[in-house]
């Protein structure tokens, strides 16, 4: 038998996925802004500062593209 947390997380995957790609991307795109802001509020830092620790420790995903 399913847990409700199991049940809501696959409702809340089943909704997602009813957006289209170009909506996903938005919502997750204000979703880490939110918590880039959220973040830099309890830190009393900025969010600028916030962005680059993520972008620091998350390289792979930014990699500079050498052209």
């Amino acid at each position: 038998m399913k847990s409700i947390m199991d049940i809501r997380k696959e409702y809340e995957q089943s909704e997602f996925l009813k957006f289209s790609p170009l909506e996903r991307m938005k919502i997750m795109h204000q979703l880490l802004v939110e918590i880039i802001a959220t973040a830099a509020k309890s830190e009393g830092v900025t969010e600028y500062e916030i962005y680059k620790r993520y972008l620091k420790n998350n390289p792979r995903h930014y990699q500079k593209v050498s052209g």
